[in-house]
Order: structure tokens, then sequence, then C-alpha cells
């Protein structure tokens, strides 16, 4: 007996109508979007035909549509929200352009794009040919987190890295027809590798490819905040990418050593004011998120907060204590993280202060002591 086959699921022309295989593909996409033909499904033949493989851990969609436009709103992504994938494609004809979430887009032959279906998508897309993977964000995060919250160019177009991966494709859109199931595995590895390895020598050239390695990048740090390896080295490593790719990101945000240190303080900030972390030591708390010398967090809680850990706690219970902690924050919208925390220490008390207290914004003087 014969291994099997990958899983494939196929809609052909030749047994349907041009309007009744409009409908099917349609349902077949509604997880990930509504499609609404820019022309009428019923008139002169388009070409529609879609072939999906299920290669276990993605799926490789091959795939002619005539012109049609993908909508995936705020509602739509709630009644699918088990289907916040992220789809890589490549375009051999025609062009796709919208917005996916902040980001506007253009498709087109020669590049590699991202659509992140954890974002809201609005796209018009001309008669195409297209080859597109949809990659699960948990196993992006797992194995290629760069590209977990990806939007838009991966690569840029016509560069050597977008010409490799298209032969990629290619290769897959020939060679999966004949594929079993055990060979799976094999193909999601040399996925993996092959994508991996262009992604660490291709930095990411456009704004919305820098903005999701940046967000990737950002997710990490905040879920490990208490590995004390976190740092370049490790970020590189994980990331598959090189130092001056990684520096570069973190060039406006003050370097990825003071960028980790002030997410630990924020952490460690609101551990501190926290009713539920109220009779821990403060030392243990420093120590989650990666601080072993009191004496140093002192300091650092001084320069960012203008407060010790001590006194915010301090604030903290007494504002717990006068029934404060139900008050409204105050309007900190926009503002640095820093400003926040900052804005917030100072309000702890703010509920004891006499009615005719301003309640206006932080003077300048305040602020200017960070």
């Amino acid at each position: 007996m014969g291994r099997a086959r990958l899983p494939t699921a196929s809609l052909q022309p030749g047994h349907l109508s041009n309007e009744e295989m409009f409908w099917h593909w349609r349902r077949s996409l509604m997880p990930f979007f509504d499609c609404v033909p820019l022309a009428d499904p019923g008139g002169p033949p388009e070409p529609l035909k879609s072939t999906q493989y299920h290669v276990g851990e993605f799926l490789f969609v091959d795939a002619e549509y005539p012109q049609q436009r993908f909508v995936r709103d705020a509602a739509w992504a709630r009644r699918h929200d088990d289907a916040d994938h992220v789809l890589l494609q490549v375009f051999l004809r025609g062009t796709n352009g919208g917005i996916n979430g902040d980001s506007t887009f253009v498709e087109e032959p020669g590049g590699v794009y991202a659509v992140n279906l954890g974002y809201e998508t609005d796209a018009a897309s001309s008669g195409a040919d297209t080859m597109s993977l949809v990659l699960p964000r948990d196993w992006l995060g797992e194995h290629l987190p760069s590209l977990r919250d990806a939007r838009g160019a991966v690569f840029a177009k016509d560069s050597m890295a977008a010409r490799l991966f298209g032969d990629f494709m290619l290769s897959l859109r020939r060679n999966l027809p004949h594929a079993t199931v055990e060979d799976g595995p094999l193909i999601s590895r040399n996925l993996v590798g092959f994508l991996g390895s262009l992604l660490a020598h291709e930095d990411p050239v456009s704004a919305e490819a820098q903005t999701g390695a940046f967000q990737a990048l950002q997710h990490h740090i905040d879920d490990n905040l208490g590995d004390p390896e976190l740092g370049a080295d490790g970020l590189c490593a994980r990331f598959r990418m090189s130092r001056a790719t990684l520096f570069r990101l973190f060039k406006d945000h003050g370097g990825v050593r003071n960028y980790i240190q002030r997410r630990r303080l924020m952490a460690c900030f609101r551990a501190m004011r926290s009713p539920r972390q109220a009779d821990r030591l403060i030392y243990d708390i420093g120590l989650d998120y990666g601080f072993t010398n009191p004496s140093h967090l002192s300091t650092l809680f001084r320069q960012h907060f203008g407060m010790s850990p001590r006194e915010v706690r301090e604030a903290a219970r007494h504002r717990e204590s006068i029934g404060g902690s139900q008050a409204a924050p105050i309007e900190t919208t926009g503002l640095p993280d820093v400003e926040i925390m900052r804005r917030w220490a100072l309000d702890l008390g703010s509920s004891a202060r006499p009615a005719a207290t301003p309640a206006g914004p932080i003077g300048t003087a305040g602020i200017a002591g960070l």
C-alpha cells in the first residue's frame, strides 16, 4: 500500500457555473475574509481555481481568481477569531492593494508580502494568480517570531531574497501534488530554515516590516523580563537577525539594553503598587524582573519615576486605605510609558488632596525632574 498523499481540497472550473464557483470559493475563504466581487460573477468567464494543501503545520494555497474586494473588519474578526493567521503571499500576476491594520500596502509580482489577520483588512485585488502560505500565529511565535506581527512587504521587491523565496514557493507548487503526509515535517523544517535564513540576512526594508519585527521583539521581551540572560545576543539568535538590524530597530528607543531595563522597571512599578503583591518583599519583586541588587533598583527607580520603590508601595497602600483604588486614573493618552508611570505615581495620593487643589496636568517643574 502506498503512502497517503497530503490532504488536498480543490475548486476547479468545468463542473459548475462561474457564479456557483465564486460562491463556493467565497465560502472557503470565510474564516479569513468576506469576499465581495468587483465584477458580476455570473458574467463572462474569468479564471477562478483554488487548491489548498494541508502540510500539517500550515496551508499552501495555489489560486487564480477574478477581481475581488477582501474585507476583514472588527465584526468579521470577532466571528472568526480562531483564524487570525498570517498570510505570506507571492503574486505571479495581478495586484492587491489596501489597508492591513495601520499599514497601507500594494502586493505585486516580484515581492513577498504579509497580510496579518490579527488586524482589520480592506483590500481590492485585480484578477490575480497567487501562491500563499497560511501560517498560524502561535507556530510563527515558536519558529519565526519576527513574522508574528508582520504586515506589508517582507523583502524588497525584486531583491535576491524575494526572488529566492518566490522560487521556493514555485517549488512547493510543483512538488506538493506529489507529497505525502510523511513529507509534511520535512517540508515544514525546510520552510523554517530557508525563510529564517533569508530573514537573518535581509534587513526589514519597509516601514511595515520594521514595525512588525519590532512588535514581535516587544512581545518576546515583555514575556521574558525575568530571564537574566535576556539581551541582544539572545534576541539575535531567537529572531534570526544580525546585531546591526537589531540595534537599528531599537535606535529610536534608546538601544536594546536601555529598552529592556525600562520595561523591567515598569513591570516592577506595576507589581509594587498592586494590592495582590502588597505583602511581598521589594527584593523578591525585583528578582522577578531581573534585578538582583536592591540598591541599584532603588537608584534606577528614582531616576525614572522620581520615587523609590518603598515610596511607590507606601503611596499605593495609602490610596488603598482611603478607598482611592476605585478612582479613575488621570488622562495619559499618547504619553510615553515612562511619563505615564511618573504621573500614576504622583497621582496615587491625589484623592487625599484638598478639594481646592486644581485637577489639571502636572506642572512642567515636576516633569523636568525625570
